[in-house]
């Protein structure tokens, strides 16, 4: 099946079009920094972050092996 011309032409502008805003938009946040609110990370995400990758602990705390040759 074969895409015809004029829907083809569509997508390519869209996508220009879609290229664009993102180009306008990164040089706004670079040019305004002061005017970008972070919005704080959902409670869920903090969460799984925890769950993933767990907080540094001490050395001795982990291997206790490690902690008797020192």
């Amino acid at each position: 099946m074969t895409l015809h011309p004029s829907l083809g032409y569509d997508t390519i502008t869209q996508e220009l079009e879609e290229r664009a805003r993102n180009a306008e938009r990164a040089r706004f946040v670079r040019e305004h920094p002061d005017q970008v609110i972070r919005l704080p990370r959902p409670r869920w995400i903090r969460w799984f972050d925890r769950l993933v990758r767990p907080a540094h602990r001490d050395v001795r705390q982990q291997h206790p092996v490690a902690a008797r040759a020192r």
